[in-house]
C-alpha cells in the first residue's frame, strides 16, 4: 500500500450494490492518499489516528476487510492506551504520536509542594487526552461496523476475493528457485521413503530418480484466458510409472482440527461431539507451552480447523525468519482462485482478531510489522482455500499434492492417512514418462453427471471444468441436442413434434351449454 498501483488494477472487493458512486475519477486521490497514509503508519505505527484515517481510505476504495482490520488495530491502541491513563497514581505519561511513554521526573516527597501546579497541568490534559482518545475508539468502532455488513446480528461482511492490486511482483508468481526447491522435495520424497514405497510397491525402486518432477506450461505455452501459461504448473511423471504405484508420501504440519467439544450437539461442535480426540492436538510433538494453540481451538469452535490452518502457515514463517510471509515457500507455491461472482463472509474474530493474537504470541509486532498486515491475511486465506483438503475434524494443505492438476479421468489416487495430516498418492493406471499426472480433487464426483461435476468443481474453478473427459462428453450433449433441433415430423412443417401429447380437451366429454341448442337455418350471403 506504500506505493502507486494504475488504476486499472484496482479491483474492489466489497461486492456492488445499488445506487453506489462511480468513484473513476476520485481513484487516482485515494490511491495517493492510502500511500501517504501507509507511509505515516511506517513512521508512527503506534498513532491509532494513522490506522483509523487509511481506515476511511480503505472504506472509500470498497475494501471493508482491510477497513475492519484498520480500525481494529486502531481500537486496540486506543484501549491499551485508556487502560494506562485509568492506572491510579499512574506517572506515565504518553509521548509524541503515541509511540513511547514518558515518566515524571520527580519522585522525592519534599518536591511534592513545588509540583502541584504542575501536577493539575498534568492532570488536566490526562483528561482531555484521555477524552480524545475515547473519541477515536468511538470513531473507529462506528467505521468498523459499518463494514459489517451483517452487524448487529453478526461480526461478519461480505466481500469477494481478489488480487491487491500493490502485491509486489515477486509474490505474484513462482520463480525458478521455488521450482527447483519443489523438484528436490519431489527427489526427497522418493529417495527418503524408498523401503516403504519398495515395500509397498513390491517393485525394485530405483535410488535417484524420483516419480514426479513440477514443469511450467502445464497445458501448453502460449495465452490462456488473457494470461501467459508461464505460471501455470503441473505434476508430470519423470519416469514410467506401472499401475497401483505408491508415487508419493506427503506429509504435513500446516493442519488444523475441530476439538472433540465438551458435550454432545454443543454449538462449538456441529459433528455431534465427535471432534478430534489426539490429546496433543492442534499443538505438534516438538512445540512447548509457549506455543499453545488449544485457546484458538476453544475459542473458534466449528471454524477452528479453518483458522488454525492459517495460524500455522503464519508461525511457519515466523519460526524459518521469512522476512514476508508470501516468500515463504510453502506459501509461495500456493495460488488463489479468485472467482468473479463468488460472494465469501469474512469474521471480524475468526479472520482478523484472532489471527493477529496468534501472531503477537509468536513475536510479532502487528504494528511495526508491514509483513504481516491485514491484506497479507486475507491473501493467505484464498491461498489456502483453492488447496486445501478436508474430512469433518481436519482441514490440510499438503506442501507437494497441492500441485496437482485435477482431471475428471485421473491417472493419479490418493487416500488420507489414518493420521488425517498425511497424503498417500497412487497411479491409478499405467503412465508413461512425460505424461501429467492428474488428481480429482473430489471422490465423491466419480460417476456423477456432466453438470453435477462442473457444479460441484466451481469450488477451485472459475469456470467450467475443461479436462478431456468434462470436453467428450459436453461434446456429446451437443450432438444431442443439434439431433433434436433438426428432427423434423412427417407432415414437412418442422415446427411440431410427432410425439405430441393430445390436450384431455380433445378427448372427454364437453360440457352443454344453452346457446348450443341454436341452429342457424341459412346464413344468407352479403350482396
Amino acid at each position: 500500500m506504500d506505493h502507486a498501483f494504475p488504476t486499472r488494477d484496482w479491483q474492489p472487493t466489497k461486492p456492488p450494490e445499488a445506487g453506489e458512486e462511480n468513484i473513476s475519477s476520485r481513484l487516482p486521490g485515494l490511491i495517493s492518499l492510502l500511500n501517504h497514509q501507509t507511509n505515516c503508519i511506517y513512521n508512527n505505527p503506534y498513532q491509532p489516528r494513522y490506522w483509523l484515517e487509511r481506515a476511511k481510505t480503505l472504506t472509500a476504495l470498497r475494501y471493508p476487510e482491510l477497513a475492519v482490520g484498520d480500525a481494529q488495530k486502531a481500537i486496540m491502541l486506543c484501549r491499551s492506551a485508556l487502560d494506562r491513563l485509568s492506572e491510579d497514581a499512574n506517572p506515565w505519561r504518553l509521548g509524541h504520536a503515541a509511540g513511547f511513554w514518558m515518566r515524571s521526573g520527580g519522585s522525592d516527597a519534599a518536591d511534592d509542594d513545588d509540583d502541584d501546579d504542575d501536577d493539575d497541568v498534568a492532570a488536566t490534559r490526562d483528561d482531555q487526552l484521555e477524552q480524545r482518545l475515547a473519541n477515536l475508539h468511538s470513531e473507529a468502532f462506528e467505521l468498523q461496523i459499518r463494514n459489517l455488513y451483517y452487524f448487529p446480528n453478526y461480526l461478519e461482511g461480505r466481500v469477494r476475493s481478489r488480487l491487491y492490486p500493490w502485491m509486489k511482483t515477486e509474490h505474484r508468481g513462482r520463480s525458478h528457485d521455488l521450482i527447483r526447491r519443489v523438484n528436490r522435495e519431489f527427489a526427497g520424497s522418493s529417495q527418503g521413503r524408498s523401503k516403504r514405497m519398495k515395500g509397498c510397491n513390491g517393485v525394485s525402486v530405483d535410488e535417484g530418480a524420483p516419480f514426479c518432477v513440477l514443469r511450467r506450461h502445464a497445458f501448453g505455452k502460449g495465452i490462456r484466458d488473457g494470461q501467459d501459461d508461464h505460471d501455470v504448473l503441473g505434476v508430470f511423471a519423470a519416469k514410467d510409472i506401472p499401475k497401483d504405484t505408491l508415487i508419493l508420501v506427503d506429509p504435513s504440519e500446516t493442519w488444523g482440527c475441530i476439538g472433540p467439544g465438551s458435550k454432545r450437539r454443543s454449538t462449538g461442535n456441529p459433528h455431534d461431539g465427535r471432534g478430534c480426540t489426539d490429546p496433543i492436538h492442534p499443538n505438534l510433538p516438538s512445540e512447548d507451552t509457549s506455543q499453545d494453540l488449544r485457546w484458538i481451538r476453544e475459542r473458534t469452535g466449528s471454524a477452528a480447523a479453518d483458522v488454525l490452518l492459517r495460524c500455522r502457515f503464519l508461525i511457519r514463517s515466523i519460526q524459518d525468519q521469512t522476512p514476508h510471509p508470501l516468500s515463504h515457500p510453502l506459501i509461495a507455491r500456493l495460488t488463489p482462485t479468485y472467482r468473479k461472482e463468488k460472494i465469501s463472509l469474512f469474521s471480524l474474530d475468526h479472520d482478523i482478531i484472532v489471527p493477529n493474537e496468534c501472531l503477537q504470541q509468536f513475536g510479532i509486532d502487528i504494528f511495526a510489522n508491514p509483513a504481516y498486515d491485514t491484506w497479507v491475511l486475507f491473501t493467505l486465506a484464498a491461498r489456502i482455500e483453492n488447496n486445501s483438503w478436508s474430512d469433518p475434524v481436519h482441514k490440510c494443505v499438503s506442501p507437494l499434492f497441492s500441485l496437482f492438476n485435477h482431471s475428471c479421468s485421473p491417472n493419479v489416487d490418493w487416500t488420507i492417512g489414518k493420521d488425517h495430516t498425511t497424503l498417500w498418492v497412487r497411479s491409478s493406471r499405467d503412465v508413461v514418462r512425460g505424461e501429467q499426472l492428474f488428481v480429482m480433487y473430489d471422490h465423491f464426483l466419480l460417476g456423477q453427471p456432466l453438470s453435477e461435476r462442473r457444479k460441484r468443481l466451481r469450488r477451485w474453478l472459475d469456470a467450467d471444468c475443461q479436462c478431456s473427459l468434462c470436453l467428450q462428453e459436453e461434446e456429446k450433449e451437443e450432438e444431442r441436442l443439434r439431433g433434436e433441433r433438426d428432427k423434423k415430423c412427417d407432415c414437412g412443417c418442422g415446427g411440431c413434434n410427432e410425439g405430441a401429447e393430445t390436450s384431455l380437451w380433445d378427448i372427454e366429454q364437453k360440457p352443454v351449454f344453452p346457446e348450443d341448442s341454436y341452429r342457424v337455418e341459412d346464413r344468407g350471403m352479403r350482396e
